[in-house]
C-alpha cells in the first residue's frame, strides 16, 4: 500500500507512520498498487533523465510493516511543473484508465499544493 502526502514537516510527517495519512487527517493521494517511486514516473512526464531525481529519504520507519520516506523537493517541483496537456498525452501513450489518469492528475496536483504551501510531500508505504 502507497499513498502519497503532504505535511508542514518531517515531524508532522511522522504521525502518517501508524494508520497511514489519511488517519492523521493530512492532504493526500490514494497510490496503492499504482505509483511506488516518483522519479521515474517524473522523468518520463518531465521528459528529464531519472538521474536529476534523487531517492526518497526515510523520515520514518516502524521495522516492520509502515513507514515514512520525504519526496526530494526537485522531484516534487518537477511534478508541479507538468502540465495537464502532458498529463493527458502521457495517460494515452501509457493506455492508462480513467481511475490511473485521475491518480496521476491528483498526484500533480498534490505537489503544485507543496510548492505552493511551501511543505514537503511524503510517500507512506505499508506492507
Amino acid at each position: 500500500m502507497v499513498d502519497y502526502f503532504t505535511a508542514e514537516s518531517d515531524e508532522s510527517a511522522e504521525r502518517a507512520l501508524s494508520g497511514g495519512p489519511a488517519h492523521a487527517k493530512l492532504p493526500y493521494v490514494d497510490c496503492k498498487g499504482w505509483i511506488d517511486e516518483l522519479g521515474d514516473l517524473v522523468a518520463e512526464l518531465s521528459g528529464r533523465d531519472a538521474g536529476e531525481f534523487g531517492d526518497s529519504e526515510v523520515v520514518v520507519d516502524d521495522g516492520e510493516v509502515s513507514g515514512v520516506d520525504r519526496v526530494m523537493p526537485e522531484t516534487v517541483a518537477a511534478l508541479a511543473a507538468v502540465e495537464d496537456a502532458r498529463v493527458r498525452e502521457y495517460a494515452e501513450d501509457e493506455l492508462l484508465n480513467e481511475y490511473e489518469t485521475e491518480r496521476l492528475t491528483a498526484l500533480r496536483d498534490l505537489a503544485r499544493e507543496a510548492v505552493r504551501l511551501s511543505r514537503g510531500m511524503y510517500r507512506w508505504m505499508c506492507v
